[in-house]
């Protein structure tokens, strides 16, 4: 419609030029009108402006009443065959339909004369089927204005092969390049599928994130989605990743960075993953607790206090606190036995014992306290304990 309005405006132009020429050393003529009882007297040029602004006022109105006709119609036609709907409607009906695959001809079919697209639908095609190779020879025939576009399938292809050396390559240049000014308009698109396939190579191989030079900026739940995979390929860490990963970590805790809860949890997670629970990463678990009451901290933070050189009268009094803002958890009088044991405060221990009977870990130390003569009965529990569900494992 742009386009169309700045061509006439041209076309407008060029013939007042034409006008203005044939006009020159003879003025601009002498016009009478009687209509109706309308008498219009003027010269050429005005008459010209006039009709010129009558044409467009006419095409105008008449493109609006087509527009307007034919929604009226379209709803109350009913399309006796697919092929007759347009293009962009057929292509619009299999996006709905979540039908790329199934209808994978007829999206080729429908851009088969783009010189543009056609490639690289083929590529993403082949790349969705595991065809990788042919993959590459489609993107070989693409133009160089389509470099990003091509750039995320060849990220697509690198981690369908595991070169993920070659895929955070492409990411990071990706990140740092400047879009083309003629995605600009689809940048938010862009960008999102940009940080898809970031999450995708965290999937995969999240220990190479910290190998990047220009990290991804996660949403919260992508960032959690990261976490977890670092926490499930932990003990695939080299020491290298390992260091890089705590001198993250304590980047974070000293920036005092706002996180998601979960988040903080699976980070707690790792860094005792990796044997550090130093008087940082204590503080990091209380500040935990002080926000929320969560269990799971609380065993962490009792498990690896326990096993450090400080005094057991600090553990009592903050459990002590804990218990004053969180009453009734059946987490802290598991708790609280474990450091009266310490204490030798049997009597204590015993009577904590008869609490929360539908407790599972209550319910575990009552069992423990029971075998208590044969080592080797306590150490089958404590082996069931470790193999249960949770994905933490400590060894109180």
């Amino acid at each position: 419609m742009r386009n169309q309005i700045i061509s006439y405006l041209c076309l407008c132009a060029l013939l007042l030029a034409v006008f203005f020429i044939l006009s020159f050393n003879s003025g601009f003529g002498y016009v009478y009108v009687q209509w109706l009882g309308w008498q219009v007297q003027s010269n050429m040029l005005v008459m010209l402006l006039a009709l010129f602004v009558c044409v467009a006022v006419v095409v105008m109105l008449w493109r609006f009443l087509r527009k307007v006709l034919r929604r009226k119609m379209q709803k109350y036609t009913v399309p006796k065959s697919f092929r007759e709907l347009h293009p962009y409607e057929r292509m619009g009906i299999v996006w709905l339909l979540h039908g790329e695959r199934a209808e994978q001809e007829k999206i080729i079919a429908t851009y088969q004369e783009s010189t543009l697209l056609y490639s690289l639908i083929q590529a993403k095609f082949c790349i969705a089927q595991g065809q990788t190779e042919q993959a590459k020879q489609w993107l070989k025939q693409i133009q160089n204005p389509l470099f990003e576009l091509a750039e995320l399938l060849k990220i697509d292809i690198a981690l369908a092969e595991k070169r993920y050396a070659e895929a955070l390559d492409r990411l990071e240049f990706l990140t740092v390049q400047p879009l083309s000014t003629w995605l600009k308009p689809v940048e938010a698109a862009y960008q999102i599928e940009l940080q898809e396939k970031w999450l995708l190579l965290s999937q995969t191989c999240p220990w190479w994130i910290f190998k990047a030079s220009h990290q991804p900026q996660f949403q919260c739940e992508q960032q959690q989605v990261w976490l977890h995979a670092l926490l499930a390929q932990s003990e695939q860490a080299s020491d290298e990743e390992q260091r890089l990963f705590l001198d993250w970590a304590r980047q974070r805790l000293n920036d005092g960075a706002q996180s998601d809860i979960q988040e903080n949890i699976i980070l707690l997670k790792l860094m005792c993953q990796f044997h550090v629970f130093d008087a940082e990463t204590a503080q990091f678990a209380q500040q935990l607790l002080a926000q929320r009451f969560i269990p799971e901290v609380l065993y962490i933070w009792l498990d690896k206090s326990l096993n450090q050189p400080v005094d057991i009268q600090v553990l009592d009094a903050q459990v002590q606190n804990w218990k004053v803002q969180y009453p009734a958890q059946p987490s802290l009088s598991f708790a609280q036995w474990h450091i009266d044991q310490r204490q030798h405060k049997f009597a204590e221990a015993d009577a904590l014992l008869n609490q929360f009977p539908d407790d599972a870990y209550m319910a575990y130390l009552r069992i423990q306290n029971t075998l208590q003569a044969s080592e080797m009965l306590q150490h089958d529990l404590k082996v069931l304990l470790h193999y249960s569900k949770q994905d933490f494992k400590f060894d109180l």
